[in-house]
């Protein structure tokens, strides 16, 4: 995410009213009563104790941020064709014209105003994409594997408004989601911060369990249909056991352990279809 939209996502998030509605009820519902607010016009509801939280959302957008694949030096700048030697163009990383390059990728340790390259693997020579969640001290802050792949990992892009909000969530918290049109599932990590956007960002890998094939992250070909509901775990990065790099077994069985507890898959569609009412966006942490 580069750091102009950070900005304008923080200073944004400010004016959003602290205030918080009560959840909708449903008698035919296994819906847990909770506390629901209104983000962006999806609402977003907590459990009771504030365990989890699900909301529901048809808005959806890849990203490619952590892929080895993600990003290389040539494809044509300020341009976004269809295909290329990364998955994603160098316009969205804000390469070379960007002012905020270096918020998505890694910077040489030798040459720190320039992006580092690759030095050996399958993708040699490809820029080195960042996550927000990371682990720098695996291999190195230059080194893909310290970062999430998005092309084999699921993950979940938390919008600034609600990352910056106490108690919804921080990176490596883990979830869970439901394509409510086909049935299909997949787990996620919480890996990586947006802007000021709706809920529905989320990696290749997560989209591609969602549907047939794996989206393309330059003009979101591939993208299955359908709306998809969300559950995420606050302060489950703490005692997930997932692995560096993420074990996806692991994310699945930690993901699927703290569903079950709240009531299972049942839950959260219930919960998708009860519409709960719309309120306004608790405060944001400063």
């Amino acid at each position: 995410m580069s750091a102009f939209r950070w900005v304008c996502a923080t200073a944004l998030s400010c004016c959003l009213a602290p205030t918080i509605a009560p959840a909708a009820a449903s008698a035919e519902s296994v819906c847990p009563a909770g506390s629901t607010f209104d983000y962006m016009g999806v609402p977003v509801s907590m459990l009771a104790d504030r365990s989890a939280y699900y909301f529901a959302s048809e808005d959806k957008l890849v990203d490619a941020d952590g892929a080895p694949n993600a990003y290389h030096p040539d494809d044509v700048p300020d341009s976004c064709p269809d295909a290329g030697r990364g998955i994603d163009c160098l316009a969205s990383a804000g390469y070379p014209n960007g002012s905020w390059w270096q918020t998505v990728l890694a910077a040489d340790p030798l040459a720190p105003d320039q992006p580092a390259l690759q030095q050996d693997g399958p993708y040699k020579g490809y820029f080195v994409s960042m996550t927000s969640l990371r682990n720098t001290a695996f291999a190195g802050p230059a080194s893909p594997t310290s970062y999430v792949d998005a092309v084999r990992i699921p993950y979940l892009v938390l919008p600034a408004p609600i990352y910056r909000t106490d108690g919804m969530g921080e990176m490596g918290d883990i979830g869970w989601a439901i394509n409510l049109d086909n049935g299909r599932t997949t787990p996620f990590v919480i890996a990586d911060e947006g802007p000021i956007e709706q809920f529905g960002e989320a990696s290749v890998a997560f989209w591609r369990a969602l549907g047939t094939e794996a989206p393309n992250p330059r003009n979101g070909n591939g993208l299955p249909d359908g709306r998809v509901a969300y559950v995420v775990f606050p302060g489950s990065g703490k005692t997930a056991a997932i692995g560096w790099p993420i074990d996806t077994a692991a994310l699945a069985r930690e993901a699927q352990t703290r569903l079950a507890a709240i009531g299972g898959s049942a839950m959260l569609r219930a919960c998708a279809d009860a519409q709960p009412s719309n309120g306004a966006l608790p405060p944001i942490a400063q």
